[in-house]
């Protein structure tokens, strides 16, 4: 399998080809294993009728199936679409629809959904042995190596077109903080069809580190590969810490780096887990940047938990007008997948619009506050919905809460907060909106407060907003 491992100087099969490319709970896959499992497959994909330079969708759980198939994929030079695999079936259909995919490959657990088109299912005697050779095609760094769709909080998901010189950028420019030797292993902890679990697999072929994969993404799963394996890597979100903290798990020492997307999460939440032993590395980035382009460790954490990390050389972060945070990095995508307005509206003059807003303070480290299309218009007063519920969460009672705006004719747009109480807790609004005035300027006080028992949420624990605007009309 020279066309891939060349291109992204893995030096694993020549060097290291019985040490453990991934670890599954029945068993481990060496590289060598990989290699060859991946020159049989694409072959067997070649004959499925899979060409190269076409969009491939694929639905797949995190399994090591996945990772042969994407990288037999790219041996052949087709461009492989992962999946949400716990999107709606209309939402999968949209999507299908709108790339036109060639195929859609379909591991054995999804086998009864149905796709648009040509669909097949792989099930595990497909990895075998099969006749014929790999594509062995020398393949361009600038080629389009993925597409993944956007986990947004609000609006329609985006299908973002990385390069294969995009995710070999992120992983090079990563190392310089994490640091990855052959004796690493990753938590494969995230979804593998979001950039921050993909990124992983990149990063295990391009430094020689293994992948361990849970039988799932359950947190009894994660946390009994924890136990198990002792990774030494991993990546977290917000929701799935709180949940490993609220059990009191205490990692293993050999533990040594837990990335944590570092826009919006939970101070104490952050604190509580360093203090337990975590070694929690916030960082910020996006799909639009193939994962993190700042960093910061846990003793920076210790001192800064509001922060997100400083701009990992040579990445810059700069802020503008009205504090919009925009990027420049070589892992920045190609653009949007047959979206040219959105593309020009995002990439400009050599630089990635992310849509955030805030700051950065006298030591570079960015402080990110809120998103651009989040922010709420009302009376003609920019009003910061972040602000607004980090007061409301220090309100006792309130464990949830999501502030946005909805249309008004008078206003413009109101502020309005969908709150989670704490089990068995009561809050009266009169009593909080009296609390908010000694807090707030009168204008940022939610004119609607709704109790509801859960806030819609991403599986990456994102709320989104535009589902919580509904609960106010219904």
């Amino acid at each position: 399998m020279s066309n891939v491992f060349d291109l992204i100087k893995s030096p694993q099969v020549k060097y290291i080809p019985d040490s453990s490319a991934i670890i599954l709970s029945d068993k481990k896959i060496t590289y060598s294993e990989l290699s060859s499992l991946v020159d049989n497959t694409a072959p067997f994909l070649k004959e499925k009728g899979v060409k190269e330079n076409v969009i491939v969708t694929l639905l797949f759980n995190n399994n090591f199936e996945f990772i042969v198939t994407i990288l037999s994929l790219w041996e052949i030079g087709a461009i492989p679409v992962p999946l949400n695999t716990r999107l709606l079936r209309k939402d999968l259909q949209e999507q299908l629809s709108f790339l036109n995919s060639d195929c859609t490959i379909i591991s054995r657990e999804f086998k009864n959904v149905s796709t648009i088109g040509k669909s097949f299912v792989l099930l595990p005697d497909d990895f075998s042995e099969k006749i014929g050779k790999s594509h062995n095609k020398k393949t361009p760094r600038d080629k389009i190596a993925l597409i993944l769709f956007t986990s947004g909080s609000s609006g329609k998901p985006k299908a973002v077109m990385l390069s294969f010189d995009n995710l070999i950028q992120s992983a090079l420019i990563g190392n310089k903080v994490l640091n990855q030797t052959t004796d690493d292993k990753w938590m494969a902890s995230l979804p593998f069809y979001h950039i921050g679990g993909f990124i992983i697999i990149v990063r295990a072929l391009m430094f020689g580190t293994s992948i361990i994969i849970p039988d799932s993404l359950s947190n009894e799963d994660l946390v009994e590969s924890i136990k198990k394996y002792k990774p030494t890597l991993a990546s977290l979100v917000s929701n799935q810490l709180k949940k490993i903290i609220d059990e009191n798990f205490i990692p293993p020492k050999e533990l040594r780096t837990v990335l944590l997307g570092g826009g919006f999460s939970d101070k104490e939440l952050v604190l509580q887990a360093i203090n337990n032993g975590w070694k929690i590395a916030k960082v910020y980035g996006s799909t639009e940047t193939s994962s993190f382009v700042s960093f910061m460790n846990y003793k920076e954490v210790k001192k800064k938990p509001g922060a997100s990390g400083v701009a990992i050389h040579p990445n810059k972060i700069l802020i503008i007008e009205d504090g919009a945070i925009v990027i420049s990095s070589p892992a920045v995508m190609k653009g949007y997948y047959n979206n040219e307005v959105e593309t020009s509206n995002k990439l400009k003059g050599g630089y990635y619009y992310t849509g955030d807003i805030g700051y950065l303070d006298e030591e570079g480290f960015l402080f990110v506050e809120a998103k651009r299309n989040d922010l709420i218009i009302s009376g003609g007063e920019n009003v910061n919905p972040v602000e607004i519920e980090n007061t409301i969460l220090s309100y006792a009672d309130i464990k949830e809460v999501s502030v946005i705006g909805i249309e008004d004719e008078k206003w413009g747009q109101i502020v309005c907060a969908a709150i989670v109480l704490k089990v068995k807790s009561k809050v009266d609004k009169g009593n909080l909106r009296n609390f908010l005035r000694d807090k707030l300027a009168g204008y940022k006080i939610p004119k609607q407060i709704l109790f509801v028992d859960k806030l819609p949420k991403t599986e990456l624990g994102k709320v989104i907003k535009e589902e919580v605007k509904v609960l106010f009309k219904n």
